[in-house]
This record gives structure tokens, sequence and C-alpha cells, in this order.
């Protein structure tokens, strides 16, 4: 189930979030399908597919899909991966790196992880994406809590004026 991108919250994808972006960072993978992200990660499929796809300005769809053991699959990457691709070596046949469960050396994605700095400002970005959403929500709360208090302050005083209208009378 695919969350819309529009009403994806980082604060709810946290965790998956920084686990996906490390995993993708530093793993000698290029991409991956859901169900090995899940199992490398000992996430839940469900939890990861939500992830992956409510955030497509973080993690890039493939077109291709690959057969897994739950069905056929795309696989992901982070853009910031993707853009660092090289030449692929060729593959032994029958190999498909999306779907094996240990890669065949020559490493596939070799020399491609992103740098400390590139990792760092994604999980950065990440993180204070998911704080400004707290902070937002909190700020709503106390929004509302200070309309109620009005509200209350002003039926108050409209109690005390009726009150003292019916003693003066």
């Amino acid at each position: 189930m695919a969350e819309d991108s529009k009403s994806a919250r980082y604060s709810e994808h946290l965790d998956v979030l920084l686990a996906l972006i490390t995993y993708f960072s530093l793993a000698e993978w290029r991409s991956r399908s859901p169900y090995w992200l899940a199992k490398d990660l000992g996430l839940s499929m469900p939890m990861v597919m939500s992830a992956l796809d409510a955030f497509p300005g973080l993690f890039r769809k493939s077109r291709k899909v690959h057969p897994t053991d739950v069905g056929d699959q795309p696989a992901y990457t982070l853009h910031a991966r993707y853009a660092r691709r090289r030449e692929r070596t060729p593959m032994s046949p029958g190999g498909d790196e999306s779907t094996s469960s240990t890669p065949t050396p020559p490493r596939r994605g070799s020399s491609e992880e992103l740098d400390p700095d590139t990792l760092r400002a994604l999980l950065d970005f990440v993180v204070e994406q998911a704080r400004a959403e707290r902070e937002s929500d909190r700020h709503a709360r106390a929004q509302i809590w200070l309309r109620v208090g009005v509200i209350v302050a002003a039926v108050s005083s409209l109690l005390t004026a009726v009150i003292q209208l019916f003693i003066a009378a």
C-alpha cells in the first residue's frame, strides 16, 4: 500500500528512512528490491515499500521488475547514488544483482558508495524535515489550545455579565 507522496510525513517514516538511506549509501548494491531490502535490514516489507514509494524525491524506482520470492518487484536506489553510477561490469549469465542475496565479484556498485559528507547531508535533511513536521504539529496544537482558551474566557465573561444583570435586576 503506497502512500500519496504529498501526504507523506518524514516523522512517521524516520526510522525506516534512516535505515534505507544508510543502506543505499554504503552497501555495495546499486539497487535492491523491497523484498531484499526488508530482509537485509530486518524490517517489514510493507514498511519498506511504504517509505520507498512515499518519498520519490529520495528514492528512484526502476521501470524494470525483477523476480523475488514474493513475486516481481521493481528495484529502488537513492537518487544521489544513481547519479554516481558508472558503466556496469559484465554480469555472469543468469545473474541479476537486484534479486540475488549476495553480490558476485566484482562488486556491482563498487566505488559508487556515497561519501560521508553526502550521507551526512541526506541524513541531516531527513532528520530536519521530521523535526520541522513535529514542531509544526506542536505549534498547531498550541494554536488550538489558545483558541479554546480565548473562547472559554469569552464565554466566562458573557456568563459573568449575564449573572450581574440578573443580580442587579
